[in-house]
């Protein structure tokens, strides 16, 4: 009955302390459905392992609504229309067929992967289902494809949803998060409370992570389902309450209607569909990010990276200084770097300002009168030193090299300013392949003489207005087809240039952190998460460096940005997987808290979100059942004094000794179930203070 009694109390004060701080973040409009004053329960380690009961419910819901969906009488959980005719209501006009499930791991890294058609006679259309499940994860995921197989032009095909279906989930509420946008407030989380109404939400400029992630938690009384979305362009989602007692979603390319012409073919989303048990949310958070980790991103991703600056958005910056300064660059240190960063302005500028020159891939003689490998081959030959470049290839100005390369050919170039006499914002049109290949082998002829180990990936404007363009004047006024044939042709590119690049890293960038959707996931690591962390004198920037890594740990283990070193407070509020660090970082800040950002892969229990607000705390969680570490970040007005730390993920009867680095003469023991119901008390003074917690399996 004590330890009951200490468990109520403990969620009392957190969530006091929580409600306390007053808004987190304020916003009208697309959130206003939406709290972010969220507090969370806390979760032993027996309760976050996945069950074989969670698998199976996974396996048969799989093998109903998708593997074998059609075939068996069931609509498939995904839904078209051919002509406004519903495939979930003509399933007797098309012939199901499944193929047999791959080995494990031979498509897809923990998974077994089938292929399901679909073929329809009457309007020579041919769809096909790539579907795979990791059963030990008890995650699925699928994309849907439709052909045009005959001579002529096919019906309308519009309402493509990669999801639409009802999901056993009862009574949810929704948790999602908000997107990118340079602001303090950039990956939220927020909370919708039982979808009383119909819940839409949809990326609005093309981007797919400017509004909001896609990836969604649907919490329930008794159970609860996560969801995530693969499309790197406009997408929309929606849910509502059903009176049976399931939870209606839909997932799809936000519009969509278009014929295809004879051989053409179009493809959804890729949707990820994970399930668990019990009402804790944060069991669905770490099973996605274990799912992320163990399946989605590429092998060789960066756990823990450290990248050190030598040209950081400088348009005039020489080869020979940058030699100089690398070359000056004691052996230790340099031990410490994964790779060199050179950023925005390496390559030929035709003005003065770094954009001047998007679109023409070859570096100045001025400045580089050898390229840039002798920069990667310095790197290469001293520790195995990196090279990461950056480059923007889906934009150009009409002064570049691209831009009369596309001029050529019919279709290669969007160009809505024509007549500018200086436009930097024309797009090469990668939903023509003969753009793509020209592209793809342009970049990756450039990333083999540049000597390039990570390939930064850039995209800083609104693509949306482009594809609207491009369906009216190129695609025969066919909605969505221009993104479409894009986005998938975006997809064969990067991996081209990976396959060609074997080892080779990409770095997602898209101004910070806008496209880091469910496919990007699985080619890339976002090196540089947001634009925010691009002004270093914004007065709260530690406190929004602070709120990014912990709302992007919802559902990405891997990200970084700049790390700021000048206090203990500013390095300690920079604890991330991947760091880009100053040429003038000294070593023991390079190699400081490797062990906590190591930790940063494991699972993540939030504790306390201040935000932004001065008069809050920030603390998070990461670790697993035998160790871990705690990040506690009380902020400049917070108030003084005692706080009770309520840990997760642990066993309740073993017993466990907690540190402080500051003071790891100073132990504390004891048992989960104790630091489960908030018994761990941090004592604070006034004004701005971080703390670091070590605890370990005794």
């Amino acid at each position: 009955m004590m330890l009951f009694i200490k468990k109520i109390l403990a969620l009392m004060l957190s969530f006091l302390t929580l409600l306390s701080s007053g808004a987190i973040f304020g916003d009208a409009g697309r959130y206003s459905r939406f709290t972010d004053r969220i507090g969370f329960e806390p979760i032993s380690a027996a309760d976050l392992a996945v069950s074989d009961a969670e698998r199976e419910r996974c396996r048969e819901w799989y093998e109903t609504n998708v593997l074998n969906a059609g075939a068996n009488g069931v609509a498939p959980a995904y839904d078209f229309t051919v002509d406004g005719v519903p495939l979930s209501r003509s399933l007797n006009q098309w012939r199901f067929s499944a193929g047999e499930e791959s080995e494990k791991g031979a498509v897809r890294r923990g998974g077994r992967t089938a292929k399901i058609s679909l073929t329809n006679d009457k309007e020579k259309l041919l769809a096909e289902v790539e579907a795979t499940i990791y059963e030990e994860n008890a995650a699925c995921e699928w994309t849907v494809s439709i052909r045009n197989v005959g001579n002529g032009n096919s019906g309308v095909i519009a309402d493509f949803c990669a999801l639409r279906t009802e999901l056993p989930v009862a009574d949810a509420d929704l948790y999602c998060s908000r997107g990118s946008h340079d602001n303090a407030a950039d990956f939220t989380l927020l909370k919708a409370k039982q979808l009383a109404s119909p819940l839409r939400i949809a990326c609005e400029d093309g981007r797919s992570t400017q509004e909001f992630l896609p990836y969604f938690n649907l919490s329930g009384k008794e159970g609860g389902a996560v969801l995530g979305l693969g499309w790197t362009g406009m997408w929309a989602a929606a849910f509502r309450k059903n009176p049976n007692g399931t939870t209606g979603a839909e997932l799809r390319q936000k519009e969509f209607a278009a014929y295809l012409l004879p051989g053409e073919s179009v493809r959804s989303p890729l949707v990820s569909l994970s399930f668990y048990n019990g009402k804790n949310p944060v069991k669905g958070f770490n099973m996605f990010r274990d799912w992320i980790k163990a399946c989605v991103y590429p092998e060789n991703a960066p756990r823990v990276q450290t990248n050190m600056d030598i040209l950081f958005v400088s348009s005039t910056r020489t080869a020979a200084e940058m030699l100089y300064d690398i070359e000056h660059i004691a052996k230790d240190k340099l031990s410490a770097v994964d790779n060199f960063w050179m950023d925005a302005g390496w390559y030929a500028i035709n003005g003065e300002d770094w954009g001047d020159g998007v679109g023409s891939w070859k570096t100045s003689k001025e400045r580089f009168p050898d390229g840039i490998k002798a920069i990667s081959d310095y790197g290469k030959a001293h520790d195995d030193t990196g090279l990461v470049l950056w480059y923007e290839p889906e934009r150009l100005t009409n002064k570049s090299y691209l831009y009369g390369m596309g001029l050529a050919h019919d279709r290669w170039l969007v160009n809505l300013d024509p007549k500018a006499d200086f436009n930097e914002r024309v797009m090469w049109n990668l939903a023509e392949p003969g753009a793509r290949d020209f592209l793809t082998r342009y970049i990756s002829d450039s990333l083999t003489e540049n000597g390039a180990t990570v390939y930064r990936q850039d995209f800083n404007y609104a693509p949306a207005k482009y594809w609207e363009y491009a369906d009216k004047h190129y695609y025969g006024r066919r909605k969505g087809i221009a993104e479409n044939h894009y986005i998938t042709n975006l997809y064969t590119y990067l991996d081209t240039l990976l396959a060609e690049h074997p080892g080779m890293i990409m770095d997602n960038c898209a101004s910070g952190g806008q496209r880091l959707d469910l496919e990007m996931t699985r080619r890339s690591v976002p090196m540089w998460r947001s634009d925010y962390n691009c002004d270093q004198s914004r007065p709260d920037l530690l406190m929004a460096t602070q709120a990014h890594t912990y709302a992007l740990s919802f559902w990405l283990p891997i990200s970084g940005t700049f790390i700021n070193y000048d206090t203990e407070y500013a390095l300690r509020s920079s604890i991330m997987p991947i760091l880009q660090v100053p040429m003038a970082t000294p070593m023991e800040v390079l190699t400081a808290y490797g062990q906590e950002r190591q930790d940063q892969q494991k699972q993540f229990f939030p504790i306390a979100f201040g935000g932004t607000n001065k008069k809050a705390v920030t603390s998070m969680q990461y670790g697993d059942e035998a160790n871990g570490c705690v990040l506690f970040y009380h902020h400049a007005e917070a108030a003084s004094g005692q706080y009770s730390l309520t840990f997760s993920g642990l066993s309740p009867e073993a017993d466990y000794t907690v540190r402080d680095i500051d003071a790891p003469d100073n132990a504390v023991t004891l048992t989960g179930a104790a630091l489960m119901c908030g018994g761990y008390a941090v004592s604070q003074p006034a004004g701005e203070k971080a703390i670091v917690l070590r605890y370990e399996k005794a």
